[in-house]
């Protein structure tokens, strides 16, 4: 019958197990077992590793094959290098020449159009000198302060422009020279020259002056036009004749005789030369 009380029977009844030499004797036991496998466990180890010296190499964690580089070429079946070998070859010699017999061929048929828009152009460019030449003249005439002459020469096909020369006298004032005052518009004493332009030079370009009779005008072998610092405008077909005032419009046909194309150069009284449309 147990004598203790009851608040310290039960750690006196325990104290046998932690005091008495016997109750730790199995202890050491398994802490031997628990260090022999654990050694042994470390041997098998070491084994592996003197087994297996390389680094392994960690498998991918997914499915997906790894990433292609694009520099590296593709394998494909031996059918489908022997089309792309094909594909990628250059034109035969049948080709070739399939190709520059259609060149010609085209070329054959645009260069009749090609040639007659050129030497139209030619005649446009003509036709705009002239009219260029007779505006020069007038805004010269006005500028300067002197008469200037345009004189058409069909023989040779040239558009001469002069200017006659401003005359001084003893008290130093000047006097300007006007149409009818100059004698000889050929004479270097009295007129200078301006510019020159020829027509002869020009591949089927047709050129003749037209006085301003009805209905056409008659075609004209030479003739003056002559412009005044007041702007007036004074011409003559004849070059020993006297001028006269310009009535009705002087005109200049520039003719493609190779393509029939008309361009006309008009010169109206006031002088202010225009291409027709």
């Amino acid at each position: 019958m147990n004598t203790f009380p009851a608040g310290i029977a039960w750690p006196v009844r325990l104290a046998p197990f932690f005091i008495a030499p016997q109750s730790l004797a199995p202890v050491p036991d398994r802490f031997e077992r628990f260090a022999m496998q654990f050694n042994g466990l470390a041997r098998t180890a070491k084994g592996m590793r003197l087994a297996f010296p390389a680094r392994l190499v960690r498998p991918f964690s997914y499915s997906r094959p790894p990433l292609r580089d694009p520099d590296r070429p593709r394998a494909s079946s031996p059918r489908a290098r022997a089309r792309r070998r094909r594909d990628a070859r250059g034109f035969t010699l049948p080709e070739l020449l399939a190709v520059v017999v259609l060149i010609g061929i085209l070329a054959a048929a645009a260069s009749p159009s090609f040639v007659n828009g050129m030497r139209d152009r030619r005649v446009n460019r003509t036709a705009m000198e002239i009219s260029g030449i007779y505006r020069l003249a007038r805004y010269q005439a006005i500028g300067r302060g002197t008469a200037v002459l345009v004189r058409w020469t069909a023989s040779t096909g040239d558009f001469q422009v002069r200017q006659a020369q401003v005359q001084g006298t003893v008290a130093g004032s000047l006097i300007s020279q006007s149409c009818g005052s100059v004698a000889n518009w050929m004479d270097p004493t009295t007129t200078t020259p301006v510019t020159t332009f020829g027509t002869t030079g020009i591949e089927l370009a047709a050129v003749e002056l037209r006085d301003p009779t009805a209905p056409a005008g008659a075609v004209q072998a030479e003739a003056d036009v002559c412009f005044t610092p007041r702007g007036r405008t004074y011409v003559r077909y004849n070059f020993g004749a006297q001028f006269v005032p310009l009535l009705g419009a002087l005109r200049v046909n520039v003719t493609n005789s190779g393509t029939g194309l008309l361009r006309s150069v008009f010169v109206p009284p006031n002088g202010v030369a225009r291409l027709g449309l």
